[in-house]
C-alpha cells in the first residue's frame, strides 16, 4: 500500500518543493521535485510544479510510490534457499539508489528509476526478512557489469557473509574483454587504487591495497579473453588494474577501452562456504549473449 500524508499549509508564501523537502527532511531536494513532477505530490487535489507558491490553507498531499517493478526477481534467480537466494544482475542496471536516503527509507527506491533493489522490495522472495538493512546486499556489482550476486534473507546470514567478505573469504571470478593482446599467460596486479583529491579512481601509492589475480583464455585481432581473480574489493578494482597494466576492458569509456555497447565485465562465478553451515558452495552466471557478440565482433577478421 502507498503511504499518504495530507498537510495543511498555514504559513507564509513558500515553494512547494521547499516545504515538502522539511517535511520529508531525510529526502533529497532533487527526490523532492521528482515526487512532485511525476505527480506523487499534489496541492489541494492538482499537480502543480515544484516552484508553486503555497498560500495558507492550501492541503498538499504526498503519496510514496507503491512498490513496484518491471523486472520480475523470478526471473534473475538462479538459486533459493533458506538463508539468501542468487541472482544474475544484468549490465545496466543499479544494485542501490545512488541516492543514500534508500536505506532508511526504502519505499523511496519505488520513486527514482529500477534498481535490483526495487526488484527485490516489490516481490521479496519467501522468507525474506523486508526489515533487513540494505534489502539484505552484501556486495554490490556496477551498473554496467552483468552477473552473479547473492542476496541475505535474514540478518544473521547478511551480517556472516559481510565477515566473509571483509575476511577475503568469498572467492569471485569475472570474465572481460581487454583491449590489446595481455603478453603473459597469467599473473598478479598488486597495486594500490584510490579517490585522488576527489577526481576518478586510480592506481596511486597513497591508495588502498588491491589485488588482482589474472589468466588469458584467449588472444585474438587485438584483445584479449581474460579471466580476473579480485582478492582484495575496492571500487572500480578491476577496470583500474586493467587499465593501469595497459589493456583497459573494452567498453570502458571512463579508463579508455575502445568503444562497445557496454563495459565488457562479467561476474561470472562465486564461490564462499556457508557460514551457518559449513557447505562450501559455487554459482555460477552463463556468458551473456551481449557479451559473446561483442568478442565475436571485435576478433572478427577483416
Amino acid at each position: 500500500m502507498a503511504d499518504t500524508k495530507k498537510i495543511v499549509f498555514d504559513g507564509y508564501s513558500r515553494r512547494l518543493d521547499v516545504f515538502v523537502s522539511d517535511e520529508l527532511e531525510n529526502l533529497s531536494r532533487s527526490l523532492v521535485q521528482k515526487l512532485i513532477k511525476d505527480g506523487h505530490v499534489t496541492v489541494n487535489g492538482k499537480k502543480v510544479k515544484p516552484s508553486w507558491p503555497l498560500t495558507a490553507g492550501e492541503t498538499v498531499e504526498i503519496t510514496l510510490p507503491k512498490a513496484a517493478s518491471q523486472t520480475q526477481l523470478k526471473d534473475l534467480i538462479i538459486h533459493d534457499g533458506k538463508d539468501f537466494f542468487v541472482l544474475i544482475k544484468p549490465a545496466g542496471m543499479l544494485v542501490h539508489p545512488q541516492s543514500p536516503v534508500w536505506e532508511e527509507h526504502p519505499e523511496t527506491v519505488f520513486s527514482s528509476e529500477e534498481t535490483l533493489v526495487s526488484v527485490i522490495l516489490a516481490n521479496p522472495p519467501k522468507g525474506f526478512d523486508t526489515s533487513m538493512p540494505r534489502a539484505g546486499l552484501v556486495h554490490r556489482l556496477d551498473r554496467e557489469t552483468s552477473g552473479v550476486m547473492v542476496v541475505a534473507k535474514t540478518q544473521e546470514f547478511q551480517a556472516e557473509m559481510v565477515s566473509l567478505f571483509s575476511n577475503r573469504e568469498v572467492h569471485k571470478t569475472y570474465h572481460s574483454i581487454a583491449c590489446g593482446e595481455v603478453p603473459n599467460d597469467e599473473g598478479t596486479i598488486d597495486v594500490p587504487i584510490g579517490r585522488i583529491a576527489g577526481g576518478k579512481i586510480k592506481a596511486s601509492d597513497v591508495g588502498r591495497e588491491a589485488v588482482t589475480g589474472y589468466k588469458v583464455l584467449e588472444r585474438k585481432n587485438g584483445f584479449t579473453y581474460i579471466e580476473l581473480y579480485p582478492k582484495t574489493g575496492r571500487t572500480n578494482q578491476l577496470r583500474v588494474h586493467l587499465s593501469w597494466l595497459g589493456y583497459p576492458v573494452l567498453g570502458d569509456w571512463l579508463y579508455k577501452g575502445a568503444t562497445a555497447n557496454r563495459l565488457m565485465l562479467h561476474a561470472r562465478r562465486i564461490e564462499f562456504q556457508h557460514p551457518l553451515t559449513g557447505k562450501m558452495l559455487r554459482f555460477e552466471a552463463p556468458v551473456p549473449q551481449d557479451f559473446l557478440d561483442a568478442w565475436k565482433r571485435v576478433t572478427k577478421s577483416k
